[in-house]
């Protein structure tokens, strides 16, 4: 462990108050993240980095994995593919099972492997599927986030955050990424009143969150009816976003920032301050979405699967990878000058949101989605589902939740399903989250 890394793993050890004062002297973001990652995000800011131009790119890695890479090089050193098209004609899918089942040739044979390092994804869907990054990844994974980050106003500014991190109490302080670290597994009035009073006595203008987490911490904003003025977004990514997480926060009058993203960084969408749909990025990696019998979906309104390419990754390259992830086409002409397709709503994991009547006929959790004045009563809620044709709906009831809702929820659930289903609503205090932090609105035993 050289030096740098000593330092970054170990400062938030450091009392509070001494990384504090430490942060007020990071001022200069290209000592910490590197001068070629802040002239990434300018460059992204000034609209330097054309998308035209992402059929060049695609070509460009297309080219060097067919001459370098083993896998493509035997399947397709024979073709000729001179532009995108080709591309999209000629290479077939691939997935997860296939580069675990040979992992070694999805490796270029001539990187230098100490300018690389190794990740893994989550593996909420199996066995994490290992995975090779350049070192420089930062640059334009960071360099990217920071400039859609900067359209609601962020500035390399002071965060909270309520993710993944398991505290003993308290809250911890990273002086070098201007961060205030939450317990994300504390989900409890008393945390949220620390993390609020924190925020404020430190004009702490961003909170980087899950969706759920931050619906649960927006919910807590809201029944106490404290001045969030100060707040200038919400920061969310890593799971599904549902309508009622969003409104909530912007009924506060604070903005509401969603990323899609993935462990293998290969695509990336987002919304801007003048619109939820999630625009793509196509300077970051090529997107397609495809039917389930492997069709390239072009037109609105249709489900398919998110199919990514790398413009980046040479080394380890991914093209035309089904993640699993599942989103529609929207064509928005919108007012930051994005236009053309975007995507209206992202389904993770589509699999994951099937519930299953005993017959094996399903619906998905999206057709399950409350009326509003529902979700005003309630502060959180859970799919569980152990066995065909029942279903456990856990609910944290809201000061205003009563006997009447808890009837309503049942019958409201109960008509979703079919007439020999079984279905219990629960209240409890807290919802079920992985190992990770992460939040499931689904857990099911069933494929």
């Amino acid at each position: 462990m050289n030096i740098k890394e000593y330092i970054l793993n170990n400062i938030i050890k450091l009392p509070n108050i001494v990384n504090v004062i430490l942060m007020k002297f990071n001022s200069f973001p290209e000592v910490i993240y590197g001068k070629a990652c802040v002239e990434y995000k300018e460059k992204i800011i000034s609209d330097k980095i054309s998308t035209d131009n992402i059929g060049e790119k695609v070509l460009e890695i297309v080219r060097s994995s067919i001459e370098n890479v083993p896998y493509y090089n035997k399947k397709y050193n024979a073709k000729e593919i001179k532009n995108l098209d080709d591309f999209l004609k000629i290479f077939e899918f691939i997935d997860k099972e296939i580069i675990m089942n040979d992992y070694a040739s999805f490796v270029d044979n001539h990187i230098n492997q100490s300018q690389f390092s190794k990740g893994a994804t989550g593996g909420t869907s199996g066995k994490p599927l290992q995975l090779l990054m350049p070192n420089s990844r930062h640059i334009v994974e960071l360099g990217t986030i920071h400039a859609l980050w900067g359209r609601f106003g962020y500035n390399y500014s002071k965060r909270a955050v309520l993710r993944n991190h398991k505290l003993s109490g308290g809250f911890i302080i990273n002086p070098i990424t201007k961060e205030f670290i939450f317990d994300g597994f504390d989900l409890t009035d008393k945390n949220f009143s620390l993390l609020y009073s924190v925020m404020r006595k430190n004009n702490v203008e961003f909170f980087q969150c899950y969706p759920s987490s931050g619906y649960e911490f927006a919910t807590y904003l809201k029944n106490n009816e404290l001045d969030v003025s100060f707040i200038k977004g919400f920061l969310v990514s890593s799971e599904n976003v549902l309508e009622h997480q969003r409104e909530i926060v912007k009924s506060l009058g604070i903005n509401y920032f969603s990323l899609y993203g993935h462990s293998e960084k290969l695509v990336m969408a987002a919304n801007c301050p003048h619109s939820d749909y999630y625009h793509i990025i196509y300077s970051y990696g090529y997107l397609e979405l495809i039917s389930e019998d492997g069709k390239v979906i072009s037109e609105e309104g249709v489900i398919g699967e998110i199919v990514g390419t790398t413009i980046n990754n040479f080394g380890f390259p991914l093209l035309r990878y089904k993640t699993g992830d599942f989103a529609e086409y929207i064509n928005i002409d919108c007012k930051c000058g994005y236009k053309g397709k975007a995507l209206k709503s992202i389904y993770g994991r589509w699999s994951g949101n099937k519930i299953y009547n005993k017959d094996g006929t399903f619906i998905t959790t999206t057709a399950l989605n409350l009326h509003n004045d529902l979700y005003s009563v309630i502060d959180g809620l859970q799919y569980i589902q152990k066995n065909k044709g029942e279903l456990i709906v856990n609910i944290i009831p809201g000061k205003k939740y009563n006997n009447s809702h808890e009837l309503r929820l049942y019958e409201h659930f109960i008509t979703k399903l079919n007439d020999d289903a079984v279905v219990r609503v629960c209240e409890v205090e807290s919802l079920i989250r992985q190992s990770n932090g992460k939040f499931l609105l689904l857990l099911s035993n069933l494929n």
